[in-house]
């Protein structure tokens, strides 16, 4: 799948007029990902991207910090989303700071440690479990999900979208 179709799918999923210029004017990969944590508040209420596009796009989008179906681990990671079936470790120490987005079936284990901030979206049927120690802390924002384990400094809040 090219990148430009995504603007058309994202025109039908009435994308305001100025984000729709600036995915006409640079419709690359990096800038597609980057849009999505800019805009993620849109992307997330709108699930968009779907999944089976996130799946066309697996390996490629990884290095923007979009990874779909993913096993593995990362550490201190700036701004970082898991959809699909991703399977994943993260962690976070010193004075690191990081946002992070679990959607679809995602099952994620964050250790937040030392000084560091973390922020957390959980969607769909996403599990987290959170270990934060030290001055670390976390917040976690739950749209319509409630799978959090959580020790430490953890302050888990319900949202919701504006419908």
């Amino acid at each position: 799948m090219e990148t430009k179709v995504i603007l058309n799918i994202a025109k039908e999923k009435k994308l305001c007029g100025p984000w729709q210029e600036k995915m006409k004017q640079d419709s690359s990969l990096q800038n597609l990902c980057k849009m999505y944590f800019d805009g993620d508040d849109w992307s997330m209420e709108n699930d968009f991207p779907a999944l089976n596009i996130l799946r066309e796009f697996k390996g490629k989008s990884d290095i923007h910090g979009l990874h779909t179906d993913f096993i593995g681990t990362n550490k201190n990671e700036l701004q970082t989303a898991y959809f699909g079936n991703s399977d994943v470790r993260l962690s976070y120490d010193g004075f690191s700071v990081g946002k992070v987005i679990l959607r679809h079936n995602t099952k994620a284990k964050i250790n937040v440690r030392d000084n560091s901030i973390v922020f957390i979206n959980l969607l769909d049927n996403a599990e987290v479990q959170i270990e934060c120690s030290g001055k670390a802390w976390v917040f976690v924002f739950c749209y319509d999900n409630h799978n959090v384990k959580s020790i430490g400094n953890v302050k888990v809040q319900t949202s919701t979208f504006k419908k």
